[in-house]
């Protein structure tokens, strides 16, 4: 009992750790990727070296929301499998897929366009090259893309999943059962609907940005009863 109790409060001090971490991470990327120029544009790639570093910030901290976040599903698993194994299972996989996935997208971004923009900057380089960089610089944005969408869609799913497993568990009920479904919901049709309008993945993150510290501290709470 001690034991599943201190999963539990690590678990809860992850997901409150993964959100403050993402909190921490936002005016870094928006540095990175202003509305004014994109990052996967020809203009994001001239001023790439101004924002390396910080990109490696925010792949460090990407990084560091992912692995705390898998903390907090697998502590949301040892709780829910006692009710509801099956969804408590599938969902904590798919929990764990998603925030992986949405890690790869990040680092994929670094790792691809570095050696994009070191080319570029050659000083050997002709304007015609260039412009094939230029070209390869825009097209890696369907790569990352994919990690993204593919994360968020398995994330999604798995918020409702779990959801499905906390209606049986008398810890949460239906009140956090319900929410986990919603939050699901909502954050799968912004997915869906970056397809068409890729601002709407903002959607996914504050799906997820209310999941983590909730049950961030539902979890630490737990392990706090008596």
């Amino acid at each position: 009992m001690e034991n599943e109790k201190r999963v539990l409060r690590w678990g809860g001090l992850a997901g409150i750790l993964a959100f403050i971490t993402f909190i921490v991470d936002m005016p870094i990327y928006s540095f990175i990727d202003p509305a004014s120029t994109p990052l996967f544009t020809p203009e994001g790639l001239m001023r790439f070296t101004d924002v390396r570093l910080a990109l490696v910030a925010n792949t460090i901290l990407m990084m560091m929301v992912a692995i705390f976040s898998i903390a907090l599903i697998l502590a949301l698993y040892t709780i829910l499998r006692a009710t509801g194994l099956a969804p408590a299972l599938f969902g904590s996989v798919l929990g764990v897929l998603g925030y992986t996935l949405i890690a790869l997208g990040d680092a994929s971004t670094f790792v691809s366009f570095v050696p994009l923009s070191d080319l570029y900057h050659t000083p050997t380089m002709t304007p015609d090259a260039q412009a094939t960089v230029v070209l390869l610089w825009e097209a890696t944005q369907g790569i990352t893309n994919t990690f993204f969408f593919v994360g968020i869609f398995f994330l999604m799913i798995g918020f409702m999943v779990l959801g499905v497993a906390m209606l049986g568990a008398p810890a949460f009920g239906r009140r956090f059962g319900g929410v986990s479904i919603v939050l699901g919901v909502v954050g799968t049709v912004g997915a869906i609907a970056s397809l068409f309008v890729f601002e709407a993945i903002g959607v996914m993150f504050l799906a997820d940005l209310i999941f983590l510290p909730l049950f961030g501290w539902k979890l630490f709470r737990l392990s706090r009863a008596p």
